[in-house]
């Protein structure tokens, strides 16, 4: 800050009072405060006041036995000290120069304050340079107070006049200068404080703890966030030792004092009411000299960082029941069983044949549970090498084996906490890692490869398999107690061979999902491509339907251009097929598949009357006569998926 260069008026002649009219024989100011007035004025100038006292005590020690008096006024001149030798306090108040008083030209003429205020410049005024004759018998000497570049008071040395002198003014002026800096201070300290403000409030609310440590390893600072993680006051934690908190603290040093890199590390306090497993880093504290003064260590839940991985990183079900077509009761009863299991903790097992949809159920379980909004992390079993498959699903420490990741990584059951585990094509699991998984689903806990700690993890667990575990049990392929303990609720999906119903449905909402995907419109199916359709066996299930429908989609609805498979007959017999799997299903009519397909558009489109005519590509009122002559009323539909 810009200090305000002072200009210096040693002599001044008085013709300036005369201009204001001021009597020269008057004997007391024209303007002055008193009672509540001066009261109110007082504490409005605090600031300037407390800020001036300590130099006003300095200079009366200086001026002691001078019989000189000390005066601080506003920018108005209005005295708000005055102080300083008895006998000359008592003649000025003779004169009313007391707290309250104006000083200023317009009030009493040519005057050491008044006239500093004016010339904004230090000003020495003596005996007969002062306008009023009562004051012929003072030295005045007064110098303007400024901040940020304004007036804000001035301060005056007054005493009689044989004693003047230039020293006087010089005085006032480092008096002057003491308050200047002061005021100049007061700004940086308050400036200091709001940025202190501003990093206690960053440092506070930062998402991870933060201890400085001094080099004699004690905690010399703690932000609030630390403080909550761990669940310990800050009084508490000033001046304790580390390593009383953190046994592996002279490792993090020995890392960091040899200026290697400590970060994201995984590691544990050493409190009872804390198991949570933290990620650390830990730096050092230089100064300017590159001094060590210290460490700044950093720390924060695991969990919360699982918790992004699961965020960001897809381990969510995107499917729920709604997005299972099904028109067939053996289809509907799986669902409703499905909802009914899907708030249980324990175990499922789902068993089908390859391209039955058993992973879509598994999402829909997740999503109709409790734990909806944690991860749904699905393994295949069949997918990772034997050798990888227990560091996949237990995780790692550091140096566990050749190549593991610095800090080591989670498994997915860590990944999975809170949430649901999908385990895959379980009946291809080894059968030395189903006694580890037997472990964790017996103890709730997990030990990592290479790792002693045992880590808490609350997972529920759906397992599938398209294999009958009953024959790989007998080929001592897979453990029976691991079976039992999985097929806690079994769901079994049937083939589509073994719920004809469905693949109509079916057939039509993937060439709904894959026209809208490709922009293409959605075919006319032909009666001999239903009838194709409906013999076929479809041994892929809804898998290769799925893929049908998309090729029947990009071909415009020609089944000439597709492979041959589904435009031939099936080698056995359908309709005695379906005898033999149910005998309520028998080759059905036009009339029939007429209405089964109305049915499924209408369930499909939510009762849409436009919507369905314009699928079926009829006209309104042709579908309200079929509707009407089936007897199918489009109340029933809406809200249906």
């Amino acid at each position: 800050m810009e200090k305000h260069d002072k200009k210096i008026i040693i002599r001044r002649s008085h013709h300036r009072s005369k201009f204001y009219g001021i009597e020269p024989e008057r004997r007391y100011p024209k303007h002055m405060l008193e009672g509540s007035d001066l009261d109110a004025h007082l504490e409005k100038k605090k600031e300037l006041i407390d800020i001036a006292r300590p130099v006003i005590n300095q200079l009366l020690e200086t001026i002691e036995k001078t019989e000189f008096i000390v005066v601080l006024t506003d920018e108005a001149g209005c005295i708000l000290i005055i102080e300083g030798d008895e006998k000359t306090l008592i003649a000025a108040h003779e004169l009313n120069m007391r707290e309250g008083a104006y000083m200023s030209e317009q009030s009493i003429g040519t005057n050491s304050m008044g006239t500093a205020l004016t010339e904004d410049a230090a000003v020495q005024v003596t005996a007969k340079e002062h306008f009023i004759s009562a004051y012929h018998q003072w030295t005045c000497s007064a110098a303007p107070i400024h901040h940020q570049g304004e007036i804000i008071g001035t301060l005056n040395l007054t005493g009689k006049a044989e004693k003047v002198h230039p020293h006087t003014l010089g005085l006032v002026v480092a008096g002057v200068d003491a308050i200047e800096n002061k005021l100049i201070n007061n700004i940086i300290q308050q400036e200091l404080h709001a940025s202190n403000q501003y990093a206690w409030a960053m440092m506070n609310n930062l998402a991870y703890g933060v201890f400085a440590i001094d080099l004699n390893e004690e905690i010399q600072w703690v932000n609030d966030s630390a403080c909550r993680i761990i669940n310990i006051r800050r009084k508490q934690l000033l001046g304790t030792p580390i390593n009383n908190l953190l046994p592996d603290w002279r490792r993090i040093r020995r890392i960091v004092i040899h200026e290697l890199n400590f970060q994201d590390q995984e590691s544990k306090f050493d409190l009872e009411t804390i198991q949570e497993r933290f990620l650390f880093n830990a730096h050092l504290i230089k100064d300017k000299n590159n001094e060590i003064l210290g460490y700044l260590l950093s720390f924060r839940p695991l969990s919360r960082m699982l918790n992004l991985v699961k965020k960001y990183s897809g381990l969510h079900a995107n499917h729920t029941f709604k997005d299972i077509v099904a028109v067939s009761s053996q289809s509907l009863k799986l669902i409703q069983y499905a909802r009914n299991i899907a708030n249980s903790p324990s175990t499922v097992l789902i068993t089908g044949a390859s391209g039955t949809g058993k992973e879509i159920f598994a999402q829909a379980l997740h999503n109709e549970s409790e734990r909806r909004d944690a991860a749904f992390v699905a393994v295949n079993c069949g997918a990772i090498p034997h050798n990888l498959i227990e560091s996949e699903l237990f995780g790692y420490e550091e140096g566990a084996f050749t190549g593991a990741r610095k800090g080591g990584r989670p498994g997915k059951f860590e990944l999975a906490d809170q949430g649901t585990l999908f385990l895959d094509e379980i009946g291809e699991m080894p059968i030395d890692m189903q006694v580890k998984l037997l472990r964790v689903l017996q103890e709730d806990a997990i030990t990592r490869v290479g790792g002693q700690k045992s880590i808490r993890v609350d997972v529920r667990i759906i397992a599938a398999t398209n294999k009958n575990l009953e024959k790989e049990i007998e080929k001592n392929k897979f453990r029976l107690d691991l079976y039992y303990r999985l097929n806690v609720l079994p769901m079994h999906i049937a083939s589509l061979s073994d719920r004809p119903d469905d693949i109509l449905p079916l057939v039509r909402h993937f060439m709904a999902l894959k026209a809208n995907k490709l922009e293409k419109p959605v075919p006319e199916l032909t009666q001999d491509m239903i009838d194709q359709i409906l013999t076929y066996d479809w041994p892929g299930n809804i898998r290769e339907l799925e893929n049908y429908a998309e090729k029947l989609v990009n071909l415009d609805g020609d089944p000439s251009l597709i492979e041959p498979a589904i435009n031939e007959p099936s080698k056995t017999d359908p309709t005695q097929e379906w005898k033999v799997q149910n005998t309520t299903h028998t080759i059905r009519s036009l009339e029939e598949t007429e209405k089964e397909s109305i049915r499924h558009a209408m369930q499909v489109l939510n009762g849409n009357i436009s919507q369905v005519a314009k699928h079926l590509q009829i006209g309104r009122n042709t579908l309200y006569g079929k509707l009407k002559k089936y007897n199918l009323n489009p109340r029933d539909f809406i809200s249906q998926v």
